[in-house]
């Protein structure tokens, strides 16, 4: 990422969020995430991933799967990785689904800035929705280029 550049900016830009997680038989399971905040200190992140009830990515943070979430602005290709473990699985609150609402129009937003209509930037959100705190352990750069896994 070039210099100047903090985490917390990334994460309330309109990003593109992917969630990681893996099995007992460490089988990769991938999902969007909406809705990503900083806790004060910025120890934690939450967001709301999609996760329908029985899916593979349920299972897997109900288990207490490492998570690795990668942010990723659309319009620069800066990228952010932060994995740790989940410290809390729950039902989304109206406030964390609201955060979640006003993340999908910033996103739209950046979307339109390179082309994506409005209408396919929707259709990739999910309905069925788990929030999803992570105790940050590591944060690295994935902005391609030579700073590739930098830490940060």
């Amino acid at each position: 990422m070039g210099a100047g550049i903090e985490v917390e900016d990334v994460v309330r830009k309109g990003v593109a969020v992917v969630i990681a997680t893996r099995d007992a038989e460490l089988r990769p399971e991938l999902s969007r995430a909406w809705g990503p905040s900083l806790s004060q200190d910025g120890a934690r992140l939450t967001v709301c991933v999609e996760a329908a009830p029985g899916s593979a990515m349920a299972r897997n943070l109900a288990a207490g799967s490492p998570v690795a979430a990668t942010l990723a602005r659309l319009v620069s290709h800066t990228t952010v990785q932060l994995k740790g473990a989940p410290v809390e699985v729950a039902a989304p609150t109206p406030e964390r689904l609201a955060a979640a609402a006003e993340h999908v129009e910033r996103f739209i937003a950046e979307g339109e800035r390179v082309g994506m209509p409005e209408a396919f930037a929707r259709g990739l959100v999910g309905r069925d929705l788990l929030t999803v705190t992570i105790e940050i352990a590591e944060r690295t750069d994935e902005t391609p280029g030579l700073d590739t896994g930098r830490e940060l």
